[in-house]
């Protein structure tokens, strides 16, 4: 143990015995945090089809992307294509009051790896990432953030 770790664990103990954190903080820190952004609608995207638990087109074609399409509660769609390191796709039905380019597409790693795009002016998106492993898409637009599942690729 190091003179660091020692000095680290007697200022433990000290504000474990002198000043013992009160009952519940933990739990209310948690809930403070949870509620910090309230003001964003959060919704989850809900994954409808996967192309990897299909069998291979017969065709020539995209057999060698995979194929994601994503439903949310509010009635838009998230179609999403990964090839390699490209993704691309389109954001379908969103409200005839929602301007395309104001809304943002990421995808997002586990380790906190983070690539975004807006939408052309007809839902388009296409951007490189180096995700691999566990990712999730998430949208953003007019105070609402929507978000997958995470994906194993």
């Amino acid at each position: 143990m190091s003179d660091d770790d020692r000095l680290l664990a007697d200022l433990r103990r000290m504000w474990q015995v002198a000043d013992p954190p009160p009952p519940g903080l933990g739990a209310a820190m948690v809930a403070t945090v949870a509620a910090a952004d309230l003001d964003e609608e959060w919704e989850l995207l809900v994954l409808v089809r996967d192309s990897a638990g299909e069998d291979l087109a017969a065709v020539r074609g995209l057999g060698t992307a995979r194929m994601l399409s994503f439903s949310a509660a509010a009635g838009w769609s998230l179609e999403a294509e990964i090839d390699g390191e490209q993704f691309s796709g389109q954001v379908l039905d969103l409200g005839d009051d929602q301007d395309p380019t104001d809304v943002v597409v990421a995808v997002e790693t586990r380790a906190g790896e983070s690539w975004s795009t807006p939408l052309d002016e007809f839902g388009f998106f296409s951007l490189v990432a180096h995700a691999r492993g566990t990712l999730r898409f998430t949208v953003r637009f007019g105070g609402v953030v929507a978000s997958s599942h995470w994906v194993e690729v």
